[in-house]
């Protein structure tokens, strides 16, 4: 009986809060582009420049003329904010008397399904009131979209995708009608796709400009949704995952591959011819060009071939030089293509030091951290080398 006495006490026991006071939101309208889209009628790549209008609300979602307060502005598009709030926001707007009018804000490039964010979360003694514009619909992105830098004279140009960290959807060549998703090589971990345009649909020859290509991460043997195996040459309909920089490689991890024919198209026909690397100005006035074909095929005519050293010892790596040299001093350097064909081609470099090989091709994986550059490839058959 005095438990019961004493718990009729305490829920007896309430205590009432003041009202919240204040602005608690920030409503959005949408002043241009008169129409934001849809699913099904996207917005085209210059409808960047938008401009809003905002109103503070208080608790009652009634105006609130008392706020004056510079608001920050960020964008989300493809599962994250850009910047994130720990950053510099895009731009900062001042809302006086509880409202900004006909602000106009330019957008980074932006894909799919895109809001508007509005808070003063960076304001001594912020009220954290928020605001979302109504959805903005942009097309999705392609192959090259994940991969051309902002720019490519920035410092971080070898080194990080301009939608590192977003997640991605990729379902339709840029090259209209004749352009194809096709699979370029298949590893143990994963698989890479060229974003092709051909003479005529699905018939060859392809071929592929810069940064067409994209390697698709799959952490074990590459499947399709529904589990079938993906073959190099392979038409695919699609892929998604989430965008990361593995040493300055571009990869899509967590993936999906999409593919809907009952009997998936396989010609390796379909496939862009390599690229020739220029053995003189790759490494030095027109080095972006390891970017433009990363993931991709590339071809060394006529390189020689070094001594095996520790990096053959611990990495499987032997290296050509492209000028042919291949002197003391030329394979100590760095205009040098690492080559790794261990588990895949069979062939034992050891034969091959100092000789000249007319023709190697592989997929270009570098590693780029900072100024330290190492340029990969990792031939896929025997037809890759012609070594007599």
């Amino acid at each position: 009986m005095k438990h019961l006495i004493l718990l009729v006490a305490l829920g007896a026991c309430t205590d009432t809060l003041p009202p919240i006071k204040g602005t608690t939101s920030i409503a959005v309208t949408l002043v241009s582009p008169a129409d934001p889209g849809s699913v099904t009628n996207r917005l085209p790549d210059t409808a960047r420049t938008v401009m809003v209008s905002l109103q503070a609300k208080d608790a009652d979602n009634l105006d609130d003329p008392t706020y004056s307060q510079p608001v920050q502005v960020y964008v989300h598009f493809l599962g994250t904010l850009s910047p994130y709030l720990d950053g510099m926001p895009l731009q900062t707007i001042t809302m006086t008397g509880g409202k900004a009018t006909n602000v106009t804000i330019m957008l980074p490039p932006v894909f799919g399904p895109t809001t508007i964010w509005f808070d003063d979360g960076k304001n001594p003694g912020a009220t954290y009131a928020t605001g979302i514009s109504p959805t903005l619909w942009y097309r999705d992105p392609y192959v090259a979209d994940i991969q051309t830098p902002t720019s490519e004279t920035a410092l971080d140009a070898f080194s990080n995708s301009p939608l590192v960290t977003k997640n991605i959807a990729v379902d339709q060549s840029r090259h209209g009608p004749n352009g194809l998703l096709v699979v370029t090589s298949v590893f143990a971990q994963g698989y890479t796709v060229a974003d092709v345009m051909c003479a005529g649909p699905k018939t060859p020859p392809c071929t592929a400009q810069d940064y067409d290509y994209v390697e698709v991460f799959s952490f074990s043997a590459p499947a399709d949704q529904q589990l079938r195996f993906i073959a190099e040459g392979q038409l695919i309909d699609g892929f998604a995952g989430g965008i990361s920089e593995f040493d300055g490689l571009t990869e899509i991890g967590f993936p999906q591959t999409f593919s809907y024919a009952d009997m998936p198209t396989v010609n390796t026909a379909l496939e862009p011819p390599p690229v020739v690397l220029d053995p003189v100005t790759w490494f030095s006035t027109n080095k972006i060009e390891f970017e433009r074909n990363e993931a991709g095929a590339i071809e060394i005519d006529n390189g020689k071939v070094c001594p095996l050293d520790d990096d053959y010892t611990t990495f499987k790596q032997w290296k050509i030089d492209p000028a042919g040299v291949a002197d003391t001093a030329a394979c100590k350097g760095k205009s040098l293509i690492n080559v790794i064909t261990t588990g895949v081609v069979p062939i034992d470099p050891a034969t091959l030091v100092g000789k000249t090989v007319p023709r190697v091709v592989g997929i270009l994986r570098p590693i780029n951290i900072g100024s330290f550059n190492v340029w990969i490839i990792y031939p896929r058959s025997m037809a890759d080398l012609t070594i007599n």
